[in-house]
């Protein structure tokens, strides 16, 4: 796992990659760099178990449909549509993460929130302690991510699919942007966090195939590097077979209301996050198979309340 000083934003990440602030202490690095392989470790064991399940499935597809498409490809007139419709663009969205979206803060839609800040609540507002972004091992590179902790964004484009460029089978990634916590005595502590995203999918799969997207923001804490607690906003999933679809949100909206809880203790450190995330995978039918599912997050601020 890399960690450097430099608060600058980057693109096209390796598998995992940590930046931290210039005054970061040292000492909590170790916690953030475990919590990081935790949640890697965690997402890309729940993938493989989703994927064995649709493997299963497209299996099953794949035998049934099998003398359906033999037939299709000997006949002239069908190969010949086929092949046109290989030809055919797909409608994708090309712009995302592109600097003119992303890197800077005057490009931001103008974001107002009430806050209700009590005894006992800690805003941590950009930019955060640190920043970081990974990809599933197992599968394809996100096309392009970009991450910017000086302005709280975070941009991922996910693509499946060779005729849009993508990985070859599925792709699945994160980013976002973390704090460290401590105490000197036994509390109870939830956390949220503000966020605004800009939401795109595009899948498309032939007679039997099927093409799915996902994608979202979510919040993670971590005990000394060790999973304690997370919640998920799911902003959409889309799987087709047979058909194509395209959809985007239009802008930037606001992110459903989430929150984790847990105790801390003292002599432990805690690492609080949040982040965006996508997923795109296919599995070939007649024809082309393909899915992008892509996102753009403001992640405004985090709040504890102790």
């Amino acid at each position: 796992m890399t960690s450097t000083t430099t608060p600058a934003p980057r693109t096209e990440p390796p598998t995992s990659q940590i930046r931290y602030s210039q005054d970061f202490p040292a000492e909590h690095r170790r916690f953030v760099e475990k919590s990081i392989e935790s949640m890697i470790e965690r997402s890309s064991a729940e993938t493989a178990r989703r994927r064995a399940d649709a493997a299963e499935r497209a299996a099953i597809s794949r035998a049934l449909y099998a003398p359906l498409i033999r037939l299709a490809q000997q006949d002239p007139d069908t190969a010949d549509m086929l092949r046109k419709a290989d030809e055919t663009p797909v409608p994708f969205d090309e712009d995302l993460a592109h600097p003119q979206r992303t890197d800077s803060r005057g490009n931001h839609p103008e974001t107002t929130a009430t806050l209700d800040v009590r005894a006992g609540a800690q805003i941590f507002g950009i930019p955060y302690h640190f920043e970081w972004a990974w990809h599933d091992p197992a599968g394809g590179r996100p096309f392009k991510i970009v991450v910017d902790r000086d302005n709280g964004r975070v941009a991922i484009d996910g693509r499946a699919g060779p005729k849009i460029g993508g990985a070859e089978d599925f792709v699945s990634a994160r980013a976002g942007f973390g704090v460290t916590l401590e105490t000197d005595h036994v509390v109870s502590v939830m956390g949220r966090a503000y966020r605004t995203t800009d939401d795109h999918y595009t899948v498309g799969a032939g007679f039997g195939g099927d093409a799915t997207a996902e994608g979202g923001t979510d919040l993670t804490v971590f005990e000394n590097g060790n999973f304690i607690a997370s919640a998920v906003d799911k902003r959409w999933r889309k799987r087709v077979s047979n058909e194509v679809d395209v959809y985007s949100s239009g802008g930037f909206g606001p992110g459903a209301v989430i929150d984790v809880l847990w105790t801390m203790r003292p002599g432990n450190t805690y690492t609080f996050n949040v982040g965006a995330w996508v997923y795109a995978d296919r599995n070939d039918g007649l024809g082309n198979t393909w899915s992008q599912s892509d996102i753009i997050a403001n992640l405004i601020f985090m709040s504890v309340f102790r």
